[in-house]
């Protein structure tokens, strides 16, 4: 395996300039710039990211907190963080929460600092942010709301959109409406669900579902909705995944979506591109707030504050309510 010396005596050139050029290729002269990269080509050479830091005292690499990737919604959050860590230079590591884990510095030796994805338990924001700020390494939270404290909190009002969805349903003339979301020990399932609740009135409630946020438990309550006198007229669910279980449940047992009921998922994932009939959708710009995220860390490895950015998401009508 080459090394910066071998780069040097191949171009030519001195250790230390070959060692100035990969800090910043525009410290050096063009000439020696262009014999540098003729050497690098010509050997197959390796900057090595563990020696970079080993010098510098940086490991760049940023660690990636969130709930599991099964859920499509996080494996498009992780990467939307990977995208721009990686065109600053930076690995991501990923760490999915565990029922019962707790995080301890040795998680963090090697990570420059962290980002947090929508956690099911706002605790764990507060002791992660007291962690590593005892280690003096910062952190971004993703998050349905703007509570956080000691970190950067890239935000999106959940619970006012789960609203806006619950209030088109009300202005479309839907009178029963159900609801499918996880459990009330998750902070993202009850700032949706008390979106729900100040929309839709007690007497309007057809039907309260709320257990996880798989497709199984959609496709279980719409079973519980079907062994009712009544159907809902509309179904209000936390997540798509929840959604196009619901809308499997119906269309297997010849449930019309839409003609019987309406369907409404959040997140907008591919899914309820894919999914047949379409379903309509709370968009999250979750790919904006993963830049967000990101830019938060690298401003603060450069000594910057951290900032607090606040994102809007919005309502996408596809086939399953129209």
């Amino acid at each position: 395996m080459s090394t910066i010396k071998d780069v040097a005596l191949h171009a030519g050139l001195s250790p230390s300039c070959v060692s100035k050029y990969f800090k910043d290729k525009n410290s050096v002269r063009a000439d020696s710039r262009r014999r540098i990269e003729e050497a690098v080509a010509a050997l197959n050479y390796v900057p090595s990211d563990i020696a970079r830091s080993l010098r510098n005292g940086k490991s760049m690499t940023i660690k990636a907190i969130m709930p599991p990737i099964t859920r499509p919604f996080f494996a498009g959050v992780f990467e939307y963080l990977h995208t721009p860590c990686r065109a600053a230079g930076y690995n991501i590591l990923l760490q999915t929460i565990r029922d019962g884990k707790a995080f301890s510095a040795r998680d963090f030796v090697f990570a420059d600092g962290a980002i947090i994805a929508f956690p099911d338990d706002d605790q764990i924001i507060s002791r992660m942010s007291g962690l590593l700020g005892s280690m003096g390494k910062p952190l971004a939270v993703l998050l349905g709301h703007d509570n956080a404290r000691d970190c950067a909190v890239i935000s999106v009002d959940i619970c006012s959109h789960m609203a806006e969805a619950a209030a088109y349903l009300l202005s479309a003339g839907r009178r029963r409406v159900a609801y499918v979301g996880g459990a009330d020990d998750s902070s993202p399932s009850r700032e949706r669900f008390r979106g729900f609740r100040s929309v839709i009135l007690p007497e309007m409630r057809h039907g309260i579902y709320r257990r996880d946020f798989s497709l199984e438990w959609g496709y279980a309550a719409a079973m519980q909705m079907c062994r009712e006198a009544v159907l809902p007229d509309s179904v209000l669910c936390e997540n798509d995944g929840i959604a196009a279980g619901v809308m499997k449940y119906f269309l297997s047992n010849s449930v019309s979506v839409p003609g019987d009921v309406w369907v409404i998922g959040f997140d907008n994932t591919i899914l309820s591109e894919m999914y047949s009939p379409s379903i309509s959708s709370v968009s999250i710009p979750s790919e904006e707030m993963a830049e967000a995220a990101v830019s938060a860390l690298l401003d603060a490895f450069q000594g910057k504050p951290l900032r607090n950015r606040k994102f809007q998401g919005k309502l996408i009508l596809r086939e399953s309510s129209r």
